[in-house]
């Protein structure tokens, strides 16, 4: 997740088939951007569950989480096994039970009633535009520092995240470079105009930009880089 990047699902799909073995996708950040790009994600289609996150990137509140299993048998038999063992522990069992029969809400908030909310009012064409427009603006934000010498970019930009340092510090190694570009995190957050996050990319600490919300405009990725080297500046007075 902290680069973006897509694995080569169809080739694991077939090590997980030729070994009888489940073959699911950790797509919490990254598989809903299938809806905008799908060459980027030939090979989805063969996995036996996918999880996903809606509040990553089909912009929902906080703890709204999904599993996808291409069989409901599978899911169906998993929670009943996990319902006879709360049965076995129980001195009144309940015939049947399941945990997931039991409320809509189990230990998180019914979620799931925002997001078909959003689909059906919305429509599947303007989150498909929005994540679309997400992704330009990571490839416009890669582009952009590329072109500045003072900065990086330490790995393709495949999605949404862009990773990417300050190495405009004449003679630093990279223990230099690292403790550098941490204090320059640090900065920038301070200054209040922009926030990014951090990833260690071989060894290297970056800056992270990631593009998940629907209201970011292009002048708000225009203003990261300046905002970076302004907050380089102070950090190398």
């Amino acid at each position: 997740m902290n680069t973006g990047a897509v694995d080569p699902l169809p080739q694991i799909a077939e090590i997980a088939r030729r070994h009888n073995a489940w073959f699911h996708i950790d797509g919490a950040y990254g598989a809903l951007a299938a809806m905008a790009d799908r060459k980027k994600f030939d090979g989805l289609e063969l996995a036996n569950s996918i999880s996903l996150d809606p509040h990553k990137w089909l912009y929902q509140p906080l703890d709204c989480g999904c599993l996808l299993y291409r069989s409901p048998d599978v899911a169906q038999k998993t929670f009943a096994h996990s319902g006879e063992y709360a049965r076995s522990l129980s001195t009144d069992p309940v015939e049947g039970f399941a945990f997931f029969e039991e409320s809509l809400e189990l230990s998180r908030r019914f979620r799931a009633l925002k997001l078909w909310l959003s689909l059906r009012y919305h429509g599947m064409a303007a989150f498909r535009q929005s994540i679309a427009k997400d992704l330009a603006h990571a490839s416009r934000l890669a582009s952009a520092i590329e072109k500045e010498p003072e900065l990086e970019l330490l790995a393709s930009v495949e999605l949404s995240a862009v990773c990417f340092r300050y190495r405009a510090t004449v003679g630093q190694s990279e223990d230099g470079l690292n403790s550098f570009n941490t204090a320059l995190l640090k900065r920038i957050v301070a200054r209040g105009r922009v926030y990014l996050s951090n990833a260690k990319i071989r060894d290297k600490f970056a800056l992270r930009a990631c593009i998940v919300n629907h209201r970011t405009k292009d002048a708000d990725v225009d203003s990261v880089i300046p905002e970076v080297l302004a907050a380089a500046r102070e950090v190398r007075r």
